[in-house]
């Protein structure tokens, strides 16, 4: 017989991670205006503007990737712990009731 095991605690970590780096990226572009009056030169800051944008899409993208992954995350703690929740409710019933006597 396979045995499955799932660590709740991994799980649960793996959200708060995806979490944190999710937070990460979103400040991001709080960085971009802290720095945008430093630049001093008109081609250092086009330059600097045109990576910004760049990296904002990708930074978007990477967001959505990562929103989902924590939500897929969660859902699959949720599932197991409602799985576990059945098998031991179906475990803590009187042999009786289990097999409809």
């Amino acid at each position: 017989m396979t045995d499955l095991r799932v660590s709740y605690e991994t799980l649960e970590e793996s959200s708060r991670h995806l979490k944190a780096i999710q937070r990460e990226l979103d400040d991001t572009k709080h960085h971009q205006a802290d720095i945008k009056d430093s630049l001093g030169s008109g081609d250092m800051a086009h330059a600097m503007h045109d990576f910004a944008s760049n990296w904002d899409y990708h930074r978007h993208k990477l967001l959505d990737k990562i929103q989902a992954m924590g939500e897929m995350t969660e859902k699959t703690l949720e599932a197991f712990k409602d799985v576990d929740k059945k098998l031991k409710d179906g475990l803590d019933r009187p042999a009786k009731a289990r097999h409809g006597e």
